[in-house]
């Protein structure tokens, strides 16, 4: 690829947006030699020469960095509680949130991609979509500690997973979680991307030899893409309801119009997406009146149907000597010898994402002591709405370490070694999240609404969910010591609700916010991701999930963009012979 900063008049396609999706996009439509790619990013063009994005322990510290949106967003709004957070972290980087993310390579349960096929259509369900999520990535396993039939994870992909990096630092620890695990009746697993994810998971990640693998490895000997970073999409040029074109203000603050032969793909993420189309006149026609804006297609959902997984983050102390803290969090002759292990070695700390181990348990016993639970099962056809296909409930990370990327309200403990717990629901029944304008700038957020709790089942869950942890927890023993900063209220439902509402976070996982649909009256593209009523225009990015995955939603976004990539080529047979 080449940087540039005044581009041409056109090239064959422009890619609005280089992040997670945008970058695969790019990269696969730039196979064919003969084709001309431009990627317009917001951010910087060279994440790989920021040591924070590369060094995979530093990712905690860019939330709030110049590389994070932070946008600011309403998380919970309820009669009794309202809640409003800054910042809500989205990568500004080539490469997107892959550039800020925390690694866990997982695509989910086929019984969620299955119900996608509701909305795509059978384009969109798990077997005809299997093989996208295995195409992006590479997979190594250089210590030959697993099984070799793991490689069918991803083989020739950019993007290079490998499982955690076991360290040695943490070995007593991880032993005591698997061993408790496997005394609640658990089981230990090492492979969860056949479809059926279940267990104690060893997890896999998007890093090898120690450093991060982000989507920008797309473009990498690519001399027919093209990126304009710095630079901000403000409105789709639309003649005719055809779309032909993006104007763009550059870096020194100027308007530059770009147009596209072929195709314009919108991937500025599931927050800008929409937005921009609202701004170019595609979203619910009294949203844009109240902006002036002309309406050319009244798209009620437009910025409607945003999903994310709430979370609850908890921590508790450890026994000394058995986490991370002192290798990476405090000044000292550890952190000393993990520094130098990385930069002369490659090795240490530094090298791992945080995240060996992932529960994803369900917990139906537990709920089923609930009438509102048992009442929404029976209105759910008597199957369960967290998991009505056998998902798992939950994903439960282990963090051995304080991690204040999910603890920011509370001060990073001055000695001793944390552990974070992060309890993540995989199936919130709370689906009314919301993305509307604010102004008809282009360069001001949009208005972030994500609706937390507004369906008070979700409250349950979480609550019963916090609760299985510290079941699980009494079986470590002495190695699990007080709570921080205070003990978790566990006898008292209504106590448990309000720590919910008042420490409850985003998971990062949002989507949904142009959704794949049939028609226009239930989402906003099609079965091919194309806009309805536009011509020459598609989204592709984590905006068109229609159902949210049961994991992190990484794997998912570059799933959608491959698929995505290779509808736009069959539609161009001229271009890909």
């Amino acid at each position: 690829m080449h940087v540039i900063t005044e581009a041409p008049n056109a090239f064959d396609f422009i890619v609005v947006g280089g992040g997670t999706a945008g970058c695969a996009v790019a990269g696969r439509l730039a196979e064919s030699e003969h084709v001309s790619v431009l990627v317009i990013e917001a951010g910087i063009s060279n994440p790989g020469d920021v040591d924070a994005i590369t060094t995979p322990a530093r990712a905690f510290e860019l939330r709030g960095s110049k590389h994070d949106w932070a946008y600011k967003t309403g998380m919970i709004d309820r009669p009794e509680y309202t809640r409003i957070e800054k910042p809500n972290t989205r990568g500004k980087v080539l490469g997107g949130s892959s550039c800020l993310n925390y690694y866990t390579w997982i695509p989910g349960s086929k019984a969620t991609f299955d119900d996608w096929e509701e909305y795509g259509g059978a384009e969109w369900n798990w077997e005809r979509c299997k093989e996208y999520f295995y195409k992006p990535a590479t997979y190594f396993d250089d210590p030959k500690v697993y099984s070799p039939e793991l490689k069918y994870i991803g083989a020739g992909g950019p993007i290079k997973v490998s499982h955690s990096n076991l360290l040695p630092e943490t070995k007593e620890f991880r032993d005591s979680l698997e061993n408790a695990w496997v005394e609640k009746g658990g089981e230990i697993t090492y492979d969860v991307h056949n479809g059926t994810m279940r267990g104690l998971w060893k997890s896999t990640n998007s890093i090898y030899n120690g450093k991060r693998s982000s989507s920008w490895a797309y473009l990498e000997g690519k001399s027919n893409v093209a990126v304009m970073a710095g630079t901000h999409a403000a409105k789709l040029i639309i003649q005719n309801n055809k779309a032909i074109g993006v104007e763009v203000i550059g870096p020194n603050g100027q308007p530059q119009q770009l147009r596209a032969r072929y195709e314009v793909v919108v991937s500025l993420g599931v927050y800008e997406s929409p937005k921009l189309l609202m701004l170019s006149g595609i979203g619910p026609k009294e949203t844009l009146s109240q902006h002036g804006i002309e309406t050319i297609v009244d798209s009620a959902h437009v910025g409607q149907n945003l999903l994310d997984h709430p979370i609850m983050p908890h921590v508790v102390r450890l026994q000394d000597g058995i986490g991370l803290d002192h290798h990476l969090l405090r000044a000292g002759p550890e952190k000393d010898a993990a520094t130098s292990a990385y930069l002369w070695k490659n090795k240490g700390p530094y090298t791992s994402g945080l995240l060996e181990l992932v529960g994803l348990p369900r917990i139906d016993d537990r709920l089923m002591q609930y009438p509102e639970y048992v009442a929404a099962k029976e209105a759910n056809g008597g199957k369960d709405p967290f998991g009505p296909g056998g998902q798992p409930h939950f994903e439960i990370d282990f963090v051995p370490m304080f991690s204040d990327a999910f603890q920011w309200h509370f001060p990073t403990p001055p000695q001793g070694d944390y552990l974070t717990i992060i309890v993540d629901l995989l199936r919130p029944q709370s689906r009314n999240g919301v993305v509307t304008l604010r102004s008809t700038d282009p360069l001001e957020q949009a208005d972030i609404s994500l609706n937390f709790f507004s369906n008070p089942l979700d409250l349950i869950a979480l609550r019963e969910g916090v609760r299985f942890v510290y079941d699980l927890l009494g079986g470590m023993g002495d190695l699990v010591k007080e709570e921080y900063p205070w003990p978790m209220p566990l006898t008292s439902d209504e106590a448990m609700t309000r720590q919910i509402l008042e420490r409850s976070q985003t998971g990062f996982h949002p989507c949904g916010t142009t959704r794949m649909s049939k028609d226009i009256g239930q989402g906003v593209v099609d079965g091919t991701l194309k806009v309805h009523g536009i011509e020459n225009l598609r989204v592709i990015d984590a905006s068109v999930i229609p159902v949210i995955p049961d994991c992190r939603i990484q794997n998912s976004v570059y799933m959608l963009a491959e698929k995505g990539a290779d509808m736009i080529k069959a539609a161009h047979p001229e271009l890909y012979k």
